[in-house]
């Protein structure tokens, strides 16, 4: 976890990954999970909703505060210290933590203790024996200051979550470790905006169903909100749920597919400040 503190409502990017219901090197080459190109957002968008209370269901990270390349910067720095060691080339430690990255998935889901098991594994499976004990020291410390670190707010968000909840119920929907996120929520300090707060091992079509039954929303009436077309915009559509896409540029690679830019419930936009102008 990061150090005690509330998150800042800065958007500086700041140096997300495998838990389960984000001061580095420069990388040695292009960062794995570095976003892909995303769908034109339109200049003015129509407002949603027919001036009612709406349900509003908000990912997490990276749409709310920044975490992925708190990710990218530690693997970048971990990267790094293996080639430098000798373990292989970029391509090899580079397939390394992807097969890694799998493993430590299934066996302990989504989070940052789980990629620092990731360092780990893959140390075991690519350390030269002269050198494992220095890679052992390095995992460890650059472990220790990924846990450390904290989150930023991304722009805009805690005047328009805050100017949101007075007219729609708020409900945020994440994935990952129940005790990392909630712990990033309180430090947020935009727990008292929501009606129904629910982390979840895994974001998929039946899970946003159970949830539209627990959490009693009107689907008709329900928008997701997020930045990751495989966790938050495409299981949202096949649930029946509307959703808005917030492109985010440190988006993880594994959250990436395409989306239907013609489905009429898929509203895209440039910055988070344009769901007080839609909604």
């Amino acid at each position: 976890m990061r150090r005690a503190g509330k998150l800042t409502d800065s958007g500086s990017p700041r140096s997300r990954h495998p838990s389960q219901a984000a001061h580095a090197r420069p990388a040695p080459a292009e960062p794995a999970r570095a976003a892909t190109a995303h769908p034109p957002t339109p200049a003015s968008q129509p407002r949603l909703g027919d001036g009612r209370p709406l349900d509003l269901i908000f990912d997490a990270d990276d749409t709310l505060w920044d975490s992925n390349v708190h990710f990218l910067e530690a693997e970048a720095e971990f990267a790094a210290e293996l080639i430098a060691a000798g373990a292989g080339a970029f391509a090899t430690v580079r397939a390394a933590i992807r097969r890694a990255e799998l493993e430590v998935i299934r066996s302990h889901g989504y989070g940052r203790r789980p990629f620092v098991a990731l360092m780990r594994m893959v140390t075991a499976e690519l350390a030269p024996a002269a050198s494992r004990a220095a890679l052992d020291a390095a995992v460890e410390r650059i472990g220790a200051r990924f846990l450390a670190r904290e989150c930023d707010l991304l722009p805009d968000v805690a005047a328009t979550v805050a100017e949101l909840a007075a007219r729609h119920r708020l409900t945020l929907f994440t994935k990952g470790s129940p005790r990392e996120q909630l712990h990033k929520l309180e430090r947020s300090g935009l727990g008292r905006h929501f009606r129904h707060v629910e982390v979840t091992p895994e974001k998929d079509e039946a899970a946003y169903r159970r949830l539209v039954e627990v959490a009693r929303l009107d689907r008709a009436r329900a928008w997701m909100i997020g930045n990751s077309p495989r966790s938050d915009i495409n299981p949202a559509l096949r649930a029946g749920l509307r959703a808005v896409f917030i492109p985010h540029p440190h988006t993880w690679e594994r959250e990436h597919e395409e989306i239907d830019a013609d489905d009429a419930r898929l509203t895209v936009i440039a910055g988070f400040r344009l769901l007080g102008e839609i909604f």
